[in-house]
């Protein structure tokens, strides 16, 4: 997307993306230890982090914060997808 928008192929085109792609990715129901995705759920998780970004662009957050934003949310949604594997893996005695 960056590409065509640039009219060129640059290296650096899409540089400060993969974060923000990872972080979508999480929020959208994609584990990161592998395992199932979906395309749409991925689309969802893509809306929510664009919107949020937007939101703290809106308030006049630093960039460095948005990305601490970004790192706690991958680390609640990581929590949040892990905890119920977890519990349901537990061996009762």
């Amino acid at each position: 997307m960056v590409t065509s928008q640039l009219s060129a192929g640059l290296v650096q085109a899409g540089k400060g993306y993969d974060f923000a792609a990872i972080t979508a990715a999480v929020v959208g129901g994609t584990l990161l230890t592998g395992g199932r995705g979906g395309v749409l759920h991925s689309a969802v998780g893509v809306l929510l982090v664009t919107v949020l970004t937007n939101g703290l662009v809106q308030v006049g957050v630093s960039p460095y914060w948005q990305g601490g934003v970004q790192g706690l949310i991958v680390v609640a949604a990581v929590s949040a997808a892990v905890l119920p594997q977890r519990r349901r893996n537990q061996v009762t005695k």
